[in-house]
């Protein structure tokens, strides 16, 4: 690696190395577009509770809104936890391992874990298509599903890739 590549870089993957360049700003990117989703669902419910409370007049759409933001966030979520070696693990016998084993079994698990992503995105890629064909949408404002598929597809693919590669630096569970 450069010197260029192992600069502290704004995410860093579980083994605190950072994340390769050409993936830092995919990953800002969903970082900004999480933190905008959560802030837009607080305001969207708590502006949507008052609404309803006080005024007896509740925001049109808002579960549709809320819908289509949950899986903006969602989609932010995953290569986020990923990339920060926060997604779920059991390790109370793994830890029990011999460092080799032990790092075979992390490499395992990650390329377990990247191939299912990889067949969620092909589904969310198919499952867009399919959208866009027949038109699904959300019930009241008529928002299509096809974008959103989209976006899962290409989180679920950039968690994949970042899955891939940590069992290429097999550096985990140490």
């Amino acid at each position: 690696m450069t010197e260029d590549e192992t600069e502290m870089a704004p995410a860093m993957t579980a083994q605190g190395a950072p994340i390769p360049r050409a993936l830092r700003p995919v990953v800002a990117l969903a970082e900004i577009a999480g933190a905008l989703g959560l802030l837009a669902l607080m305001g969207l419910t708590v502006s949507d509770a008052l609404m309803r409370s006080f005024l007896n007049r509740p925001i049109l759409g808002s579960g549709d809104l809320v819908q289509v933001i949950l899986v903006v966030v969602v989609a932010c979520s995953v290569p986020l936890c990923i990339a920060a070696g926060r997604a779920i693990a059991i390790e109370i016998l793994v830890q029990r391992l011999e460092q080799g084993p032990r790092r075979l079994l992390h490499r395992l698990t990650a390329l377990t874990g990247a191939v299912v992503l990889l067949y969620l995105a092909w589904r969310c890629h198919v499952n867009a298509g399919e959208a866009a064909l027949f038109g699904e949408t959300t019930m009241l404002l008529r928002i299509s599903y096809g974008p959103f598929y989209a976006v899962l597809a290409a989180s679920f693919l950039l968690s994949a890739m970042l899955f891939v590669l940590e069992a290429w630096r097999g550096k985990g569970a140490a």
